[in-house]
């Protein structure tokens, strides 16, 4: 395991996860053609086909990552034995995703569900047996980091907006953590498999901080201004407030390709199919329906933040405030209280853009 609290990174303490999950399943669906194809791609290797995904969190969004894979297999030959590995931390709700894949919506086709396992652990280790991975896949959710640290960061709580030496310690932690992943995925994967990783990414841009605009940052600079402001009505505790940073990296083409590199092992490992960030239809704005409404428009938004950002909050700023054992339900609720007025009032001011990292590798 990751030396960070598996509560930091995995689904464990998420609010209402699978109704406050609309980016991951749209943009598993969105991804159906792709996974189609590198399903096709993986129908001549030896053995059963396995299908893992990695940071499959509880919700509808890691079957519909698993659903035209197993179609496509199905299609071929429905004889052939087939797996499906849903892997995450142990901190996931394997009783509300147990639920779904058997359920009216989950996996069963013409009455039977294929093997399902659920190995538990991080996937900055290794998590399931040699050779065994027909296809991997990995949908946002290999941008958290194996752990969270505390750097110098007295005015953002997310990585796009440090400066200096605490952006330098940031991103050595991110690459070393990418490519140990890619390593880990290497052993587990049979030769002629396919990883496909797409996750939240970051472009240049000229005029931002670092040069670079990452996914999100309007969420996480209206986060930003809700700690401040519980910062200054000594809600929380300056100190921590000013060290603390979501443990998560979005990283830009160039960023993702450079251990291929640097690493010789990850050379021996992979061609690369694909490496790229690419903007998403519409901007990403989740909920710019509602915008006529702004008292709806913030409760979706509220609902969405609250549902991946509530852990590492109440984990690395509300409990350390109170002392442990005391209840931080007050201060949770009063941040997003704090957090659901701000959309009120500013509306698409901090509406969510998103640009998605696509990485898709053969190994060799």
């Amino acid at each position: 395991m990751p030396e960070n609290d598996s509560a930091d990174r995995s689904t464990e303490g998420m609010v209402d996860y699978n109704a406050n999950s609309l980016v991951q399943k749209q943009h598993a669906m969105g991804n159906h053609e792709r996974i189609e194809d590198l399903a096709g791609r993986v129908m001549h290797l030896p053995g059963p086909l396995n299908l893992t995904d990695y940071g499959c969190g509880p919700g509808q969004s890691t079957i519909e990552t698993a659903r035209p894979a197993l179609t496509t297999w199905l299609a071929a030959n429905a004889s052939r034995p087939i797996s499906i590995c849903f892997a995450d931390q142990p901190g996931n709700d394997w009783d509300a995703l147990m639920a779904l894949v058997t359920g009216e919506t989950g996996l069963a086709q013409g009455g039977t569900l294929p093997r399902i396992e659920t190995p538990v652990g991080s996937f900055y280790d290794r998590m399931v047996a040699d050779s065994s991975v027909s296809l991997a896949t990995c949908f946002f959710a290999s941008h958290w980091l194996s752990a969270s640290r505390p750097y110098e960061a007295p005015n953002t709580v997310w990585f796009a907006d440090l400066t200096g030496e605490a952006r330098r310690k940031m991103w050595q932690a991110a690459e070393s953590d990418w490519t140990r992943f890619l390593l880990m995925r290497a052993q587990e994967l049979q030769s002629g498999g396919y990883l496909f990783v797409s996750t939240l990414g970051a472009i240049p841009e000229t005029g931002e901080i670092n040069d670079t605009a990452a996914s999100g940052r309007g969420v996480y600079r209206a986060l930003q201004i809700v700690t401040a402001s519980m910062v200054d009505d000594g809600l929380l505790d300056r100190k921590r407030a000013k060290c603390f940073v979501f443990g998560l990296w979005f990283m830009t083409e160039t960023e993702a390709r450079r251990p291929f590199e640097t690493n010789a092992d990850l050379q021996d490992a992979y061609e690369i199919d694909t490496i790229a960030v690419l903007p998403v239809d519409g901007g990403g704005d989740l909920f710019a329906a509602h915008l006529d409404n702004p008292v709806e428009y913030a409760r979706q938004y509220t609902g969405y933040t609250k549902a991946f950002a509530a852990s590492s909050l109440r984990k690395q700023l509300f409990e350390p405030t109170l002392g442990a054992g005391k209840d931080t339900k007050w201060l949770e609720d009063e941040f997003f209280r704090r957090f659901e007025v701000l959309y009120r009032e500013n509306t698409a001011a901090y509406a969510l853009e998103q640009w998605h990292l696509s990485v898709v590798l053969k190994r060799k």
